[in-house]
């Protein structure tokens, strides 16, 4: 036995073996049958586990927009701009468009949405945005609303997680 800092003794030996890994069958895994687990290489070093190439299908971008649209349009169509309502407002359209999106039942990405609502009134205005992400797997889906008073602007980004 061992002592660590803070007094509790831990064992330096390796937990006992599952059965599984005992009897050579631990799945399909290639560290299988070598007393291997996922996760661990020779000596009880962290090795990597693979995993498949990418998302099994592509981000529906087309079925976003037409979210992205029903949602700003259903939510925001007769509203006037009053700045209080409005920072409720873009809150709750974010919720919205997250839950509708997540409906679509997306494995592995994980969705970000960033709602903007101002008034309109003959300004103009810039918004951007920088994200670090993987060109063959990540997207994002965009659309702008406007009315008499108000403008809104939706952005979903869609991130595989690998």
């Amino acid at each position: 036995m061992r002592r660590v800092a803070g007094g509790s003794p831990l064992s330096s030996r390796r937990p006992s073996a599952s059965r599984a890994e005992q009897r050579g069958g631990a799945g399909g895994h290639p560290a299988a049958g070598r007393g291997q687990r996922c996760g661990e290489g020779a000596g009880g070093v962290a090795a990597h586990c693979p995993l498949p190439p990418g998302p099994p299908k592509r981000f529906p971008v087309a079925a976003v927009d037409a979210i992205l649209k029903a949602v700003l349009e259903g939510c925001l169509r007769e509203r006037r701009y009053e700045p209080g309502l409005c920072r409720e407002m873009a809150a709750t359209v974010s919720e919205v468009i997250k839950a509708r999106v997540k409906d679509l039942v997306l494995p592995r990405y994980k969705i970000v949405v960033v709602t903007h609502i101002g008034q309109l009134n003959g300004q103009g205005m810039q918004i951007g945005s920088r994200c670090l992400w993987d060109p063959a797997t990540d997207t994002f889906s965009s659309y702008v609303f406007k009315n008499s008073s108000l403008f809104a602007l939706a952005n979903v980004y869609a991130v595989y997680f690998e």
